[in-house]
């Protein structure tokens, strides 16, 4: 992270991280290349750098070179999302989920979005989903927080009180 700083680059180093996590995400072969013990480090940062080299900052490269170099390529998944959180401290960035029965029209995603960036007073990044199990309503997830306003909730905690 240092050193993107010092590099001005690292925005850039945040995408690759993006391509990183994602790709082994999405990718179950790329993802049992870096965990087999068989392959050997010389053969995997051959690999990486056939693929990674014309898509990534040279720095990433470099990185992610080091870390399999140390055979520490099992955790580049972990390693690259506690770098994207690092990077979305570092600028202010605050992701919410929200979570609704019958989804959202452009005007009330604007209007929770600026409420939500004045209410944790940081830059937040909403995605949201349709889940039509919800019944209406919404459920919103901000960090560890979580606040459901959802009818299928509300249901479920009055049947609760009903029985006891």
């Amino acid at each position: 992270m240092a050193s993107g700083s010092e590099n001005n680059c690292l925005d850039a180093l945040k995408s690759d991280m993006d391509l990183i996590s994602a790709t082994i995400g999405e990718n179950p072969m790329f993802r049992q290349l870096l965990e087999n013990p068989v392959v050997k480090p010389p053969q995997k940062r051959r690999v990486m750098a056939e693929l990674l080299a014309k898509h990534v900052h040279s720095l990433t490269l470099n990185f992610v070179n080091l870390i399999i170099h140390n055979r520490r390529e099992m955790m580049l998944a972990d390693i690259s999302r506690d770098f994207i959180d690092m990077y979305e401290k570092t600028k202010g960035i605050v992701r919410a989920r929200v979570v609704s029965a019958s989804g959202m029209d452009d005007l009330t995603r604007q209007q929770l979005q600026s409420q939500l960036n004045e209410l944790f007073k940081a830059d937040v990044q909403m995605t949201d989903e349709t889940n039509a199990e919800l019944l209406g309503g919404f459920v919103l997830r901000v960090g560890d927080s979580q606040y459901d306003a959802s009818l299928s909730s509300a249901l479920k905690r009055m049947r609760k009180t009903l029985i006891v």
